[in-house]
């Protein structure tokens, strides 16, 4: 005889991989040392929290529906005496609390001090990225310790939101991340950096490792303070600095010898190589050396940006041309902040000239019939009108300088190219970031 069977389907997924790495770094033994159990709690907020954390890298869910998702891997079926039902909202909501007022630092120290212990992380190069984590609603800061939400430069594109700014530090040996530091959401990214610095030599106790960071991190400030105090620093030198101008000028009069770096694989577009070239001239005033490097995927970038600047320049220089001394373009001033305005980014490679035309209008004072004894006012009237075209020299000499992008560095003897690879873990880098921000 056949008898009725029943069964249920449970997801399994990576959950006992993840479960394998919680259990290495002792994450439950390190949550119910800094968070104990009070008395009649059902479950342990260590219990709880490493669930939080499943969830997270699992399949990132609202509190609302953590409840829902666990349902499909628990209940009784996978996991022994564990039930979602437990895992309500309020519960989790009140196991953050609890959380957040906590020692998270030196929790944190522990868990990254594990992570390097136990998967025998190299921490010579650690690279660091910030981003804004954007809040709606209304937030109170209860505590003046805590880290405040604030209007501040939103990389969501929300200027209207609050938010805080997140550090992420991740070592090159496996993309792992390693710390975090959180800021007020008005604090400036060049400001992060020293204290981000020194915790990372806290953590890792020593100060000789390579601290990898966006074009923030340079600044005098940021860059003496790491080199007075052993450590080493790659960053990139923003544009608006006056060595990148100066090469920029150089190098649109003077061919210098590029030597070859490195060849890569492009990662956005299949069988595409990647060719990195570099050059060294003097050092800063400081003793810090400049690495020049010429990327031939930048170079391509470089130059469908200023094409698509010099078309769009065009079209709205047109466009402008045609509502002169009208409304409020009739003044030379209104007219040349309306210029400026309709070639943002590319008026150097613009030939313009604004013409001025003046006339003389006369206008009979008094009534009848014009006689030789009429009187009239004579009135100036001005009006403009715009000529451009495209600078066909100065096109080709800003386009000497596609494709370049300058390092900063005060690596005495690592070779170019090595600082040069150091670098490259940036976008991986950002992603973490990112995905961190969805959290």
């Amino acid at each position: 005889m056949y008898k009725n069977i029943s069964s249920a389907t449970k997801r399994l997924g990576v959950m006992p991989m993840v479960k394998h790495y919680i259990s290495e770094l002792k994450m439950h033994q390190i949550f119910g040392k800094h968070i104990p159990v009070k008395p009649n709690e059902k479950l342990e907020p260590a219990q709880v929290l490493c669930m939080m954390v499943l969830n997270i890298i699992c399949a990132s869910r609202p509190l609302y529906r953590v409840q829902e998702w666990l349902t499909d891997y628990t209940d009784g079926i996978s996991e022994k005496d564990l039930y979602a039902a437990q895992y309500n909202d309020d519960r989790l909501g009140r196991n953050l609390d609890k959380l957040f007022e906590a020692d998270r630092s030196s929790m944190l120290t522990e868990f990254s001090a594990n992570a390097i212990k136990l998967h025998n992380l190299q921490t010579d190069d650690i690279h660091n990225d910030s981003t804004s984590v954007t809040f709606t609603g209304e937030y109170e800061n209860s505590n003046k310790a805590n880290i405040n939400l604030a209007r501040g430069f939103n990389k969501d594109h929300r200027p209207d939101c609050k938010q805080i700014v997140f550090g992420l530090n991740i070592t090159s040996d496996g993309n792992v991340p390693l710390s975090f530091q959180l800021f007020d959401g008005n604090q400036t990214d060049d400001k992060t950096h020293i204290p981000n610095w020194d915790e990372l030599r806290k953590l890792i106790e020593k100060e000789d490792f390579i601290y990898i960071a966006d074009c923030k991190l340079c600044s005098i400030e940021n860059l003496n303070y790491i080199h007075t105090n052993g450590g080493i620093f790659i960053t990139l030198v923003p544009k608006n600095r006056k060595e990148v101008k100066a090469f920029h000028k150089h190098i649109q009069k003077v061919d210098v010898e590029w030597k070859d770096a490195m060849i890569v694989e492009d990662s956005r577009k299949k069988g595409k190589k990647i060719i990195y070239r570099t050059f060294e001239q003097d050092k800063t005033p400081e003793g810090y050396r400049i690495i020049w490097v010429h990327s031939s995927s930048k170079k391509d970038q470089d130059k469908k940006r200023r094409e698509h600047a010099i078309e769009k320049s065009q079209e709205q220089l047109a466009a402008l041309s045609k509502k002169l001394n009208k409304y409020n373009l009739k003044t030379k001033e209104q007219i040349e902040a309306a210029i400026k305005k309709a070639c943002r980014g590319a008026s150097s490679l613009f030939d313009i000239d604004l013409l001025e035309e003046k006339k003389i209008t006369k206008t009979q004072l008094t009534p009848g019939r014009p006689c030789p004894t009429t009187i009239y006012k004579e009135t100036q009237v001005i009006s403009f009108k715009l000529e451009f075209s495209i600078n066909d020299e100065a096109v080709a000499n800003a386009s000497r300088t596609n494709g370049i992008f300058p390092l900063i560095t005060n690596s005495s003897d690592m070779p170019a190219v090595k600082n040069l690879k150091n670098t490259k873990i940036s976008p991986t880098l950002k992603k973490g970031c990112t995905l961190q921000n969805r959290f």
